[in-house]
C-alpha cells in the first residue's frame, strides 16, 4: 500500500494541473452571484435561506448581504454575524477547475475530479487572516470539494498577472499570484508565487511522502491546486 501510495503522488507530481481552484468573484463581478437561491449559517446557529439582492465586496473581503426571505421581507446581515453563505452559481458564474492534463491523473487514481469539486456553489466562510488572526473575516472558498484540511481563499492582497484582453473577454492571464492558505483553522499562510518552495514545505511537513514527490523544482506554484488535491486525498488523516 506505500509503494502504491509514492506511485501515485509520484505520477501526480510529474504532472501539469495548471490553475485548479475557483476564480475568486471580484467586486465588478459580484452581480453574477445576485438573485441567486443562497443559504445563511449564522455565528448564532441559525439558517437563513432566501435570494441575495445586494452584496458588498471590499478587498475580496465580504462586508454585507441582504437576503431576500421567501415572505418577500429583507434582511441585511454584516459579515460578522454571518459564519458561511452559500449561493447558488448561475451557467454565468460556473468555472472550469481543471485542464484536461489533469483530469487524466485523476482517473489514473480511479478519482472523478467532477464529483468531488463543487462547482454548482459559490461559497463564503469566516476564515482566519494572516495578519490578524484573532479577526476572522468572510472570505470565498476557492477549493470546495478538497478543503477537508486545507482551505484555499482568495487573498485580499493578491495580485493578479497581466490579461490579454480581446474586447470584454480575457484570453490569457488573470490568475492570482497569491493565496491564503489556511490549514485545519489554526494555521493562516499567504502562499505567494515567488516563494512556493518555502510555503510547500511549510504547508505538507506532516507528509514526508509529499516532499519526496515534489522535490526541488516539482513544486511549481501553477501546480498547486493538484498538491493540494494530493495532500486532501492521499495526505490527510
Amino acid at each position: 500500500m506505500k509503494s502504491v501510495f509514492i506511485l501515485l503522488l509520484t505520477v501526480i507530481a510529474g504532472s501539469a494541473f495548471s490553475q485548479g481552484f475557483i476564480a475568486a468573484i471580484g467586486s465588478d463581478d459580484i452581480g453574477v452571484i445576485l438573485n441567486n437561491p443562497a443559504t445563511i449559517v449564522l455565528e448564532s446557529g441559525d439558517t437563513l435561506k432566501g435570494k441575495l439582492s445586494s452584496a458588498s465586496l471590499i478587498n475580496n473581503y465580504l462586508k454585507n448581504v441582504t437576503l431576500k426571505l421567501a415572505d418577500g421581507s429583507k434582511r441585511k446581515l454584516d459579515a460578522a454575524e454571518m459564519k458561511t453563505l452559500t449561493v447558488k452559481a448561475s451557467a454565468l458564474a460556473k468555472m472550469a477547475m481543471m485542464n484536461e492534463s489533469a483530469n487524466s491523473i485523476f482517473r489514473t487514481i480511479k478519482t472523478d475530479f467532477n464529483s468531488i469539486i463543487n462547482r454548482e456553489y459559490i461559497v463564503f466562510e469566516q476564515a482566519l487572516r494572516a495578519t490578524k488572526k484573532d479577526k476572522p473575516a468572510m472570505m470565498q472558498l476557492l477549493n470546495p470539494g478538497f478543503d477537508h484540511v486545507i482551505k484555499v481563499y482568495a487573498d485580499p492582497n493578491a495580485n493578479e498577472t497581466m490579461k490579454l484582453q480581446s474586447g470584454d473577454v480575457a484570453i490569457t492571464g488573470g490568475a492570482d499570484k497569491s493565496y491564503l492558505f489556511v490549514k485545519s483553522g489554526e494555521k493562516a499562510v499567504i502562499v505567494k508565487k515567488g516563494k512556493y518552495r518555502s510555503n510547500f514545505d511549510e504547508l505538507y511537513a506532516d507528509c514526508p511522502d509529499m516532499l519526496t514527490a515534489f522535490e526541488g523544482d516539482k513544486a511549481k506554484f501553477k501546480d498547486m491546486a493538484g498538491h493540494v488535491f494530493a495532500y486532501d486525498q492521499l495526505c490527510a488523516k
